[in-house]
């Protein structure tokens, strides 16, 4: 049960609140709840598992289940939408959105798409499984499986959408839940999109403390999604703390470094959603002052949570959640197992976010059939 943790040197919530003083806004807030709501959005459930609490010796532990939104099996759909609704208001003669993913947020885009009558192009990485790409194209929409990974899927996506827009008259837009320097907007209304979603985890926990967040994180958009709103929005703040595959881990490394770089991620993780080399700008801005430790895991970690899940103790409630999902629950559990991290007891109370259900069906047969 590996597990490697580095304590965040630049950690400074005062810092953090410069960076957000000008993020949020309640019209804005405001604004992503009206059209979450003019989509239909019905509220994911967050549910307590007090007897797994036992058991790994904390005070609770809160999971949001988002396997059921918008029947699409996670969350991405709430950034990717907001972002497409945006950029329409800016330019109504968008024909064509166009992205990069490892399977929820190409699938997010694909919806919102076909739900404006407007075309998908999707760019997926090598090794991409069949159930993800295949949801995609139910979506009706064109998908490209290239023979690279993630990081140079995103290049690709974007040099077709310059191309495009060179030939179409800026008809096309690149919806990426990643930023770099010159392409920011975007990715900022993606994250202000995810705010729903830490919204309702507000109402449903009716103001109990939370001590402690693991959240996962792959270019980190959405994790510096959830911090922004917290520290805008709660009067107690907890710690954060993120969550990443050990092949996989651009926070982990440049939390490390003190500064953002990339990674190597050549080698294979299960947790698709997470296999990213490079943190987003716009996110780095925040994470790299808010998160008090980032943390890297095994992939037999986040499975080991997979099967806990599906199969809870007593009477505490099934969760589907993916390899992706899984992983902050992962992370806990190796630390509870290893002695050297003592930092959590009887009286910390635990948010988990299972940001996707099975969406690849056939991997998540195989996991729950493993000892």
């Amino acid at each position: 049960m590996k597990i490697n943790l580095v304590n965040n040197k630049m950690f400074s919530l005062d810092e953090t609140k410069k960076v957000l003083s000008s993020f949020p806004s309640s019209s804005e807030m405001d604004d992503v709840l009206t059209f979450h709501k003019s989509l239909g959005n019905i509220e994911t459930p967050l549910i307590e598992l007090n007897h797994l609490s036992k058991k790994l010796g904390v005070g609770s532990i809160l999971i949001k289940d988002e396997s059921y939104r918008f029947g699409l099996n996670a969350f991405k759909v709430l950034g990717a939408s907001y972002a497409m609704k945006k950029q329409l208001e800016q330019n109504p003669d968008i024909t064509t959105f166009c992205t990069a993913t490892d399977g929820n947020h190409g699938l997010a885009v694909a919806w919102m798409a076909q739900q404006l009558k407007r075309k998908a192009i999707i760019y997926m990485p090598k090794g991409s499984a069949r159930d993800r790409v295949n949801a995609i194209k139910d979506m009706n929409a064109e998908v490209i499986v290239i023979d690279k990974g993630y990081d140079t899927a995103v290049e690709i996506a974007n040099k077709r959408v310059v191309q495009g827009n060179t030939e179409k008259n800026d008809s096309w837009s690149l919806i990426q839940d990643t930023a770099w320097e010159g392409y920011e907007k975007i990715p900022l209304d993606i994250m202000k999109g995810y705010w729903t979603q830490m919204h309702e985890i507000t109402s449903q926990i009716n103001d109990r403390k939370i001590d402690l967040i693991l959240l996962q994180t792959g270019v980190g958009s959405w994790a510096a999604s959830i911090i922004s709103y917290v520290l805008n929005n709660w009067e107690d703040f907890p710690l954060f703390i993120s969550v990443e595959p050990f092949s996989a881990n651009c926070l982990f490394e440049s939390i490390k470094a003190g500064k953002r770089v990339k990674v190597n991620n050549n080698q294979s993780t299960c947790m698709a959603g997470l296999d990213c080399g490079t943190v987003s700008t716009l996110a780095w801005q925040i994470l790299k002052n808010s998160i008090s430790a980032s943390i890297s895991i095994s992939d037999n970690l986040t499975e080991e949570a997979m099967r806990i899940l599906s199969n809870p103790i007593k009477d505490d409630s099934v969760i589907i959640a993916g390899e992706s999902g899984a992983s902050g629950l992962g992370a806990l559990i190796a630390l509870k197992k290893n002695k050297k991290y003592n930092f959590l007891n009887t009286n910390t109370n635990i948010l988990l976010i299972s940001t996707e259900g099975d969406t690849d069906k056939v991997n998540y047969k195989k996991i729950m059939e493993m000892e």
